[in-house]
């Protein structure tokens, strides 16, 4: 059994199980895996993907905070918290774990370069092979307007950019040092590979033990369901609302038996109630809190129509939207896909392949995606759709744990010859 060392920015975190599927499903490969990670934990959705593997939590590490009282009180010290969550993990594991116990080193982030700067020392310390896996980008943020903020927040903001350009600087060194990378979409690999020319693409997925088709031949509601979170500059349901008012004003559908189902924060309902569209329909929205992961494949099962929020792709606009898991789950359970508004890019690509639905540009293609699903459930009592499963399978967290063991097979081989 070979045993690679994963250092992570959280595990194993319900937005993103990554590595926990990984762990999970390499034990079947004949790998198995420590994880060495920070030291908050408080998400326990996925307790279960740790299985019996070690899991080190390294106190004392300073994750940047995002409320104005924090950002000021660690702004002077960023570049030196930064670098000292990176020794601090890096030091507990060269201190109190054992190099031959390893075969390599995966390191996986979002954008918490001090991850990768802890890989590197240990892994130059060792002289060990090492893999630096990215799932989100700085670049793929929006640029945010200029807006007035006084000489206060001028200064602030201009410390915060000089933040930025250190960390990129870094992130940038410790990609070119891994021997190799991975990332999560065709837009993140083609970031990636300016910096490392080894890089592969291994999408976020769906868990096939957890999600696969169910049939509900006897859908009491016509329910469209999102799950997740909400963003101004990504999500706009727009569409869904205006077609749902025109729907209503055709005496098409009634607040009986059509719902729009949103499981998201109570922080976020915001954005979608100020949707132009949104007082004229409101009385056939629902909102409800999260749920329990495990609830979440019976809930996609039985709504008519999952909805996927998105947005068009603009230059200064969010990147590589492609790699959101709640994506794959939907492809999984085989439930008929309204995205709105259609990226016009990777993300409608991916749709149309899959035939997993429609990523919706206009009002008309939202209501005749609508009206035909709708028509489709007052006859069958279900609906339906024709999943292109040979492009779908792509995206199982079992084939996806292989993609990696495959990698880590062929770093060895490098490694002995």
């Amino acid at each position: 059994m070979q045993k690679v060392l994963i250092i992570c920015d959280v595990y194993p975190p319900s937005f993103a199980p990554r590595m926990g599927y990984l762990v999970k499903y390499m034990r079947e490969l004949n790998w198995t895996a420590d994880i060495v990670t920070r030291s908050q934990d408080r998400d326990f959705s996925f307790r279960s993907l740790s299985g019996d593997e070690k899991v080190v939590r390294v106190k004392g590490v300073q994750v940047p905070m995002i409320t104005m009282k924090d950002k000021v009180k660690r702004l002077f010290r960023q570049k030196h918290n930064h670098l000292r969550n990176g020794d601090l993990i890096s030091t507990h594991i060269l201190n109190n774990l054992n190099r031959k116990d390893y075969n390599l080193i995966l390191c996986s982030t979002a954008q918490q370069t001090f991850i990768l700067y802890a890989a590197w020392k240990v892994a130059k310390a060792w002289n060990k092979p090492w893999i630096a896996d990215l799932r989100d980008l700085h670049e793929q943020m929006p640029k945010l307007p200029t807006t007035s903020r006084g000489m206060i927040g001028n200064l602030l903001e201009e410390f915060q950019k000089k933040h930025n350009r250190f960390t990129l600087k870094l992130r940038n060194r410790m990609l070119g040092a891994a021997n190799l990378t991975t990332t999560v979409s065709p837009w993140h690999a083609a970031q990636i590979e300016k910096y490392n020319t080894n890089t592969h693409l291994i999408y976020n997925g769906y868990d096939p033990d957890t999600y696969s088709p169910r049939q509900v031949k006897d859908m009491k509601l016509f329910k469209i369901t999102y799950t997740g979170t909400v963003h101004p500059e990504r999500h706009n349901p727009e569409l869904l609302f205006q077609a749902t008012k025109s729907l209503k004003e055709n005496n098409i559908i009634t607040e009986a038996d059509f719902r729009i189902q949103f499981y998201v924060p109570q922080n976020r309902r915001k954005i979608i109630k100020d949707s132009p569209s949104f007082s004229s329909i409101e009385e056939f929205v629902d909102f409800y809190d999260y749920i329990d992961t495990s609830e979440v494949p019976k809930l996609l099962n039985e709504s008519a129509v999952l909805l996927l929020l998105s947005n068009l792709f603009e230059p200064d606009g969010p990147k590589g939207l492609i790699s959101t898991t709640k994506y794959f789950e939907y492809l999984a359970v085989e439930r008929p896909i309204l995205c709105v508004r259609s990226d016009e890019d990777l993300l409608e690509a991916s749709i149309n392949e899959a035939n997993a639905g429609v990523a919706a540009r206009t009002h008309e293609e939202t209501y005749d995606f609508l009206f035909k699903k709708w028509k489709e459930w007052k006859e069958k009592g279900f609906t339906t759709i024709d999943i292109n499963k040979e492009y779908t399978q792509q995206f199982s967290r079992k084939i996806q744990a292989k993609q990696f063991v495959d990698l880590f097979n062929m770093l060895l081989i490098k490694d002995q010859t």
